[in-house]
This record gives structure tokens, C-alpha cells and sequence, in this order.
């Protein structure tokens, strides 16, 4: 989305998260997404690249749902900044991964 399409509050909000993550690295690229996931409701592809500087948000999520996370995505239409259309993603935080059969089991200690 483009500042013309999107809130300033919002693109404040996804800019303060950048901020708050400083680092390019892998972790702390996803660590802005989950961020922006968990406060702003969801983060489309465009959004992750331009407000948050992740350049494949699809990888990134693709490590957080591997830590256990519960990721949600949806098709959305966005424009670009040459504003023209583009089905993109929507990845939406859901929560953490649970199996309750053996969350009460030390890992590592044998039983």
C-alpha cells in the first residue's frame, strides 16, 4: 500500500516497529513481522517491504510458522508505488502453536 491508500497512523505504527528492530538479519526481519502481525492487525508483502524493510516477507513467515507460530494468510489486491493493482499476500498472527498432549513434558528429561 501506498501513503496515499494507507492511514498515516498505520504507517507510523509499521515505521516505529522498523525502529524498534534495528538489524537486517534474518531473526530480526522476522521478529519486525510478527511485530507488526501481533499490533497492526496483519501485514500485507508491500507493506512488510516498504514500512518494515523486509524484502521476502514469504521466507520470513515461513520461519516463524517453523517456531511454532499460527500464521494465517489471505490473497488481498494492493497498489504498488507506480500504483498499479497486485494480488498480494495478507499473513495474519493467530497465536502459538499448541499440542497439548505434550506441553506439560520437560524436553529433554527423560520420563
Amino acid at each position: 500500500m501506498d501513503k496515499k491508500n494507507t492511514p498515516r497512523s498505520r504507517i507510523r505504527a509499521l515505521e516505529k516497529i522498523r525502529n524498534k528492530h534495528i538489524g537486517n538479519n534474518i531473526g530480526t526481519q522476522g521478529n519486525r513481522l510478527l511485530d507488526a502481525m501481533m499490533h497492526e492487525g496483519g501485514i500485507s508483502t508491500l507493506e512488510a517491504r516498504k514500512h518494515l524493510d523486509v524484502l521476502h516477507p514469504a521466507g520470513r513467515i515461513k520461519e516463524l510458522i517453523a517456531k511454532g507460530n499460527d500464521i494465517r494468510s489471505m490473497w488481498v489486491y494492493a497498489p504498488t508505488d507506480c500504483g498499479i493493482l497486485h494480488h498480494v499476500k495478507k499473513y495474519v498472527y493467530v497465536g502459538k502453536i499448541s499440542y497439548p498432549l505434550f506441553d506439560d513434558l520437560d524436553e529433554g528429561k527423560p520420563q
